[in-house]
């Protein structure tokens, strides 16, 4: 419920340099692209910290000098302005300073244009290498890391966490050698002006110090609890919508209604609070820039009537604009380093993703010899038969509890062998361990009598079909559908595979055919036709060996029974092995395993089982009473009484 929601985000005010030192590499990628945008910016603080402060000075100087407007006898053109830059002294008249100012607004504008777009460049090159690395070690990771982390976990990483870190490195990070310049040609103009006046301005920099730190930490603060607060209201809304369907059926909506009030009301609030602490902060700095441009004004007429320096109008404009060029930046370092600290805990979360080493590899003699799963070196990939041998196989999803105990089973080529038990039996964990989506614990799996180990996981996949209990349909058309399972296979494969499976008729009824766009999961087909389509992608490989995992379990018995000839052809010539929640699909199989708490105990066809009076006798007649009537009559006589087996 919402009022139990007291998540709030753990505060560091403290930069983890050794998680931003990993960014670094990022950035060295683009280092041309990067010297043109430090130069940009190089530019950019020399004319708008240096030049125009000055020359905004000399004119007002030269105003001073020579009248209103330079009236009177005064040729404008050839009026002369002292500039100091940087402490070099320079000589213009107004005729050629116009001409200098406009060629180096010109190129202002070109180094404007460098900076922007080198930022907005470097960001998307930044997200787009985050991505493919974080999507590149996703794919290399095992089930295992897929069982203990959401997809919504992942989601965010990879969406969220790598624009955000895109962002910063571009646009914050980088900026802290624009302000840096800024600042440089700022301090050093100043000094070559007047160093009693920059000392007074220096003086009072550390109390911004103080108001900025202490505010910044207190912004970060509420800003993350506030950050906090609205990803739950993310994850609530969510889950809101995914089971609205619950929530009708349970007439539970004013109550929903009321969370919605409670978590979006805690939102606004801490949202508010943060936007209250900012709104003090800005006056605060602003007030103080104000207080630091008072005392200049004041001291000007004290040294000027005591002789510690003369003080003209155009210097005083001068220093009271170098407030501003002081104060602000050290208010962008300070939006800088919330911005870091801000982003810290993405780049902790992604790193965190990216560094993670698969647990399941192959060895680098295999990877050698076959390549890795990225580069397949098929060339080298033996022929695989199908004889199958778990020799004292145990596994364990955690060392406390293992779930499949010393398993000996040896699956001769080409054998159809049905895996049957309740639910944690341990009947999904054989077949998972025989793709090699974990590994045995203990024991070692033989594939035409070698170690699957010394082979790579490629070679292995690539000879394996595998249907899950839920078809999954990719966006495309349906055609695309079917050549995942071989990316090379021709429409003429694609068709005789699924003539084969008697769905040809199928595809061809609808509008466009096997040009046919899915979209959204396929929801415009039946779940039957999304699992015949899932069955051409495995057939249409070829492979030696077939797992149908609960295959039809997810689908109505009328459905189930349809297609059951299309499963049938499936068998033909390959080692299969069926997972079956419903036993009246696998009586057929020429070998059947009923496994109990991670053990098999029985082990034999339909008929001898069904004679034993055993295990699977019970489960079988168990699911056998929950038929209808005239389901039982013809199920008795098709699968008992046709196979003459006497109970």
């Amino acid at each position: 419920m919402a009022s139990a929601y007291v998540e709030e985000s753990v505060v560091t005010d403290k930069l983890n340099f050794s998680v931003w030192i990993k960014t670094v590499k990022y950035i060295k990628k683009l280092w041309p692209i990067v010297i043109v945008l430090l130069l940009c910016m190089l530019f950019q603080a020399f004319y708008d910290s240096s030049f125009v402060p000055v020359a905004n000075a000399a004119l007002i100087a030269a105003f001073e000098d020579n009248g209103p407007l330079f009236g009177g006898d005064v040729n404008i053109w050839n009026v002369l302005l002292n500039f100091n830059i940087l402490g070099i002294p320079f000589i213009l008249s107004f005729k050629n300073y116009l001409i200098l100012a406009i060629v180096l607004v010109v190129v202002r504008s070109f180094a404007m244009f460098g900076l922007f777009f080198s930022m907005n460049y470097i960001e998307m090159e930044i997200m787009t290498q985050l991505r493919r690395d974080a999507f590149k070690r996703i794919q290399e990771l095992s089930f295992s890391y897929f069982d203990k982390t959401p997809s919504g976990w992942l989601i965010a990483r990879l969406n969220n966490d790598a624009a955000s870190i895109g962002e910063v490195l571009s646009y914050s990070v980088l900026r802290i050698f624009q302000i840096s310049f800024s600042l440089i040609f700022t301090l050093i103009t100043m000094f070559s002006q007047s160093w009693q006046l920059s000392l007074i301005i220096l003086a009072t920099t550390p109390l911004i110090f103080v108001v900025v730190m202490v505010f910044e930490k207190l912004i970060l603060k509420f800003s993350r609890i506030a950050r906090s607060a609205y990803s739950y209201f993310v994850g609530w809304l969510a889950e809101s919508i995914n089971g609205n369907k619950t929530i009708k059926t349970m007439a539970i909506e004013e109550t929903i209604k009321e969370e919605c009030e409670e978590i979006t009301d805690d939102v606004r609030k801490k949202r508010l609070k943060t936007q209250r602490t900012s709104g003090f902060f800005w006056p605060c700095v602003d007030f103080l820039s104000y207080i630091t441009t008072a005392i200049i004004i004041l001291v000007v007429p004290i040294f000027n009537d005591n002789h510690i320096i003369i003080i003209n109008a155009a210097m005083l404009v001068l220093f009271i604009n170098f407030v501003s060029h002081i104060y602000n930046p050290i208010r962008q370092f300070a939006e800088i380093f919330a911005d870091l600290m801000g982003t810290q805990a993405s780049v902790e979360k992604l790193f965190m993703l990216i560094d993670t080493k698969p647990t399941l590899v192959d060895t680098p003699a295999v990877i050698k010899k076959y390549g890795d799963i990225f580069n397949n070196k098929t060339e080298n990939f033996e022929p695989l038969e199908g004889d199958i041998q778990f020799d004292h196989v145990s596994f364990s999803y955690n060392p406390e509890i293992e779930v499949l105990h010393d398993l000996n089973l040896h699956i001769e080529k080409g054998t159809s062998l049905a895996i049957v038990g309740e639910t944690g039996s341990g009947k999904s964990t054989t077949v998972n361990l025989l793709c090699r989506f974990y590994e045995p614990t203990k024991g070692k799996i033989l594939i035409d009598g070698v170690d699957y180990k010394e082979r790579s996981v490629g070679w292995l996949r690539s000879n394996i079909g595998f249907v899950q209990q839920t078809p999954f349909i990719f966006k495309g058309t349906i055609n695309d559908n079917i050549r995942y399972g071989k990316l090379d296979a021709t429409d003429e494969e694609i068709i005789k595979v699924c003539k084969e499976l008697d769905i040809h008729n199928f595809i061809m009824s609808l509008k466009d055919g096997y040009n046919t766009y899915l979209k959204d999961g396929g929801n415009e087909l039946s779940q039957g036709q999304k699992q015949l389509i899932s069955f051409a992608r495995a057939i249409v490989r070829n492979p030696k060996i077939l797992i149908l995992d609960e295959a039809t379990s997810s689908i109505d018995t009328e459905t189930e029974h349809d297609i059951q000839g299309a499963i049938n052809k499936m068998l033909v010539g390959r080692t299969s092995l069926i997972i079956a929640h419903r036993l009246s699909t696998i009586v057929d199989a020429s070998r059947i395993l009923v496994m109990k708490d991670g053990v098999v105990v029985e082990d034999g066809n339909h008929k001898s089982l069904m004679e034993k009076k055993g295990y699977y006798h019970k489960l079988y007649t168990n699911q056998f009473k929950e038929l209808n009537i005239g389901e039982q009559i013809d199920q008795y006589e098709d699968q008992i009484v046709n196979k003459n087996i006497n109970i």
